[in-house]
């Protein structure tokens, strides 16, 4: 029998196909839904919807069907189709409504909030949850399956609040603690707490409150609370951790983040500070990193500093006897007179200052750059 985890493992290795003929081969109509809300999370595709709504007539039990229509109503949204995504989540609310047992109603409205979360439905998931705690807490002199039901709807209020990218994560933080609090779950309770303090530390004070952490070497608090500062100090934090990581040897996670901090310069609407991209890229050079200095040349729109930093990478190039490299990196070089001495350098016919830690060029931004950071 086909189980959605076989179905995750064909989502791993990118193999589209396989994947949506094993989730269509699931007997339980809302296993297959929830296995083709998986597929359609990694493949948006209109055939994977297709299936996903004649498995919708299969499902039975209104229970079942509250979370079912909650599934195809965030696939919707995952094609760009809001107005049938909001018709089958409000199908999916007036089902989980219509419940009789509170217990019932909070458990279905709490799935449903998930899934709004996941369309990035934010405020909508909000009052759903808080809708669902409310139900569920009717329950709590019932029996002990309500107290355990509250404290997993808690958890899946945490991890929304994990995804969410700005600043509305915080009133879902707030109110899983206060489910922590209400269940005298102590730990949980003071660790969300401490949370929340530093993500309002770090929208009060933003980037610093961010370095410290990174400078402390407490990364895992780092990386978590960066997501709320704004796109320009967000990717320019992460490529100062980028930067860390390299330093500490952590390689694998320091790809990852600069690759990261790169899709927010390269897509968002922004402009990082010159200077401060040009002395990042300055740090990587110094620790021996030459791929991600030349990447960031690019990013750099300030003539001096792109062919200063052009010219190191060049003669970095050169000094590890990549000759050809080193060429083609200078042919590249705006500015005539850096370009001259560069290639000068490469073939072996002077000995430039750089190599006593000079710069390349004289005056302007690049050497501003360099004072502030060596």
């Amino acid at each position: 029998m086909v189980s959605v985890e076989a179905v995750k493992e064909r989502i791993k290795i990118g193999d589209f196909k396989g994947a949506l003929e094993r989730a269509r081969s699931i007997v339980d109509p809302l296993q297959r839904i929830l296995a083709l809300s998986l597929v359609i999370t990694e493949f948006p595709r209109e055939e994977v919807l297709s299936e996903m709504l004649e498995s919708l007539e299969e499902v039975s039990g209104t229970y079942e069907k509250a979370i079912a229509y909650s599934f195809v109503g965030r696939a919707f949204y995952l094609l760009n189709r809001e107005e049938g995504g909001s018709f089958y989540f409000e199908k999916a609310v007036f089902f989980a409504k219509s419940l009789s047992s509170p217990m019932l109603r909070g458990e279905a409205l709490a799935g449903i909030a998930r899934n709004l979360v996941l369309a990035d439905r934010y405020s909508d998931a909000y009052i759903l949850f808080a809708e669902a705690v409310d139900e569920i807490q009717r329950s709590r002199g019932l029996s002990s399956r309500a107290l355990e039901t509250l404290r997993r709807v808690a958890r899946i209020i945490e991890k929304s609040a994990d995804e969410i990218p700005n600043e509305k994560a915080l009133v879902f933080y707030k109110l899983a603690r206060d489910i922590y609090d209400s269940l005298f779950f102590k730990l949980q309770a003071k660790h969300l707490a401490e949370k929340i303090a530093l993500i309002e530390s770090v929208l009060k004070h933003g980037r610093p409150v961010v370095a410290e952490l990174i400078e402390k070497g407490d990364i895992e608090r780092a990386i978590e609370v960066m997501r709320f500062l704004p796109l320009e100090e967000r990717a320019v934090e992460m490529l100062h951790l980028s930067y860390w990581l390299f330093l500490h040897e952590r390689p694998y996670l320091a790809r990852k983040v600069f690759n990261e901090a790169l899709d927010l310069i390269l897509i968002g609407k922004f402009r990082p500070m010159d200077g401060e991209i040009f002395s990042i890229a300055m740090r990587l050079l110094k620790i021996g990193h030459l791929e991600e200095p030349l990447i960031l040349a690019g990013v750099v729109k300030d003539v001096g500093l792109t062919s200063e930093l052009l010219g190191e990478i060049a003669l970095a190039y050169a000094r590890r006897g990549d000759s050809a490299k080193a060429r083609s990196i200078a042919e590249g070089i705006k500015d005539e007179s850096v370009k001259r001495r560069v290639l000068k350098a490469v073939e072996g016919d002077e000995d430039v200052g750089h190599e006593q830690g000079l710069p390349l060029t004289r005056g302007g931004e690049g050497d501003r750059a360099l004072s502030e950071d060596d």
